[in-house]
């Protein structure tokens, strides 16, 4: 991944823990920093350890005009002491530092010790049922995405359905993580396995087909329902909106059930009468 930004090169692998290295844009075979496992455990670690759980990564805005690293993973632990000592901070999605003494750090734990955004508990994180594959990522106007496929409900059983879902966090804050269902249908079928996604404007071809302005974001979404695959085209906008619609439905409802797989999250959602 190319970070512009700090001139550099960060390559990470699932060699020493999932570590990451910076590397000279000039000269990319000399490393500013390399991250040798057990110097930063567990906050350093970025990469998953398992070659079929790959990491997404990019490099998007962050609070007070920094440039963050954001990263969506899944590694499934092999144990609660693994989870425990390595792994809590590669299942789930996170921002990271991308320069400083810090490089690929966290950028911080909260007062109840959840890191940024959103990390799956340990026993979501061990559960070999509940897998999330984390398959595209991009940032927009203030807010950073990820999709992913993994068990429509938690806990998880060997037979669960898989789906999509889509994750959103806010920028210039730490913590905020949202996510839905995403899913794209016919008029006999429902394709609910997310393969690859973009992030594009129409050229003016396009965007006068659809009736769309040249400015509009579209994500453009390849999803498979066996034995065939479908494309689907959502405009970001109505894709913001649903998220606003269910943060504001989560503030309106304390009998609804959310976040019950990530680490410290209510269960319940809380009315808030700020929230319009």
């Amino acid at each position: 991944m190319v970070d512009n930004t700090h001139s550099q090169l960060v390559t990470c692998g699932t060699v020493f823990q999932g570590s990451c290295q910076s590397r000279s844009l000039s000269n990319i075979s000399l490393f500013v920093t390399n991250v040798i496992a057990g110097t930063r455990a567990p906050y350093g670690f970025v990469a998953s350890t398992d070659p079929t759980h790959p990491a997404v990564v990019f490099v998007a805005p962050g609070p007070s005009n920094s440039v963050r690293l954001y990263v969506g993973t899944d590694d499934v632990p092999s144990s609660s002491f693994h989870y425990r000592t390595f792994r809590k901070f590669t299942c789930g999605v996170a921002s990271r530092y991308l320069n400083g003494s810090r490089t690929f750090e966290i950028t911080r734990l909260n007062f109840d010790g959840r890191g940024t955004f959103a990390y799956l508990s340990e026993e979501a994180a061990t559960s070999p049922d509940f897998i999330l594959n984390y398959v595209a990522g991009f940032s927009v106007e203030g807010f950073s995405y990820f999709l992913t496929t993994q068990p429509a409900v938690y806990p998880a059983n060997s037979s669960t359905q898989r789906v999509s879902k889509m994750s959103q966090v806010c920028q210039e804050d730490e913590y905020s993580y949202v996510e839905m269902r995403i899913s794209c249908r016919s008029d006999s079928k429902d394709y609910n396995l997310v393969q690859a996604a973009t992030l594009l404007q129409p050229g003016s071809r396009l965007a006068s087909t659809l009736g769309l302005s040249t400015t509009e974001h579209l994500l453009v979404a390849a999803f498979y329902g066996e034995p065939d695959s479908a494309l689907c085209v959502y405009r970001l906008s109505d894709i913001r909106k649903r998220f606003t619609d269910n943060i504001r439905a989560c503030y309106n409802d304390s009998s609804l059930v959310v976040g019950r797989q990530f680490f410290g999250w209510t269960q319940y959602c809380t009315p808030d009468s700020e929230v319009r």
